[in-house]
């Protein structure tokens, strides 16, 4: 038996099969949980905003359109639950600006990829390193922060961020070069 895709299930469910949302969400909820909780830092309001995103999922399924991945528009939908969530705690917000740039390969983008987040017995070293790498990224600005997980933790590509964020394809480059140079400048003792 194959698995069902997305789309499918998400027909289905706007045919009348709302009990197979459940399918959604049990592919999801890990995904969406980490990517909020890489946001947020809190469990109990990653959980509460995790929660969110799927009744936002539910109650817009309607909106869904089939020609773009079921993935993409998720993402899109707990960014913006993030997003009202930092409004509501007065977060300031940067304008979209800045030219595009050509996006440079650094050394810093196999250092990331190199820390596994998801090795909890990594020796004290590389849970030390983990640690610094995620503090860095908390220090980030939060239009660079929301880049950074989706493309080294989430690993979704550049194509994937723009359409999650609604950037540009060049200004989602421009923010993960400026991004990499930020934590590359504060992590450069580790680097070395």
């Amino acid at each position: 038996m194959t698995e069902r895709n997305d789309r499918d299930i998400v027909n289905e469910v706007l045919n009348g099969n709302a009990e197979l949302f459940c399918l959604l969400i049990h592919r999801y909820e890990k995904a969406i949980f980490n990517y909020i909780y890489r946001m947020v830092k809190q469990k109990q309001e990653a959980e509460d905003l995790a929660q969110e995103t799927f009744v936002r999922v539910f109650s817009k399924l309607r909106k869904y359109n089939n020609t773009y991945e079921f993935t993409t528009w998720i993402y899109r939908i707990a960014l913006n639950v993030c997003r009202d969530s930092f409004r509501k705690k007065r977060l300031v917000f940067f304008s979209l600006q800045n030219p595009v740039g050509e996006e440079e390969e650094s050394e810093l983008e196999d250092f990331i990829e190199q820390a596994s987040f998801q090795d909890p017995d990594g020796d004290v070293l590389n849970q030390e390193l983990r640690l610094e790498i995620e503090r860095a990224i908390e220090r980030l600005p939060l239009k660079f922060r929301e880049i950074i997980v989706l493309r080294h933790i989430e690993n979704l590509s550049y194509e994937e961020i723009a359409a999650v964020t609604g950037l540009p394809i060049g200004t989602v480059k421009t923010y993960i070069y400026r991004a990499r140079k930020r934590l590359q400048d504060d992590l450069q003792r580790y680097l070395d």
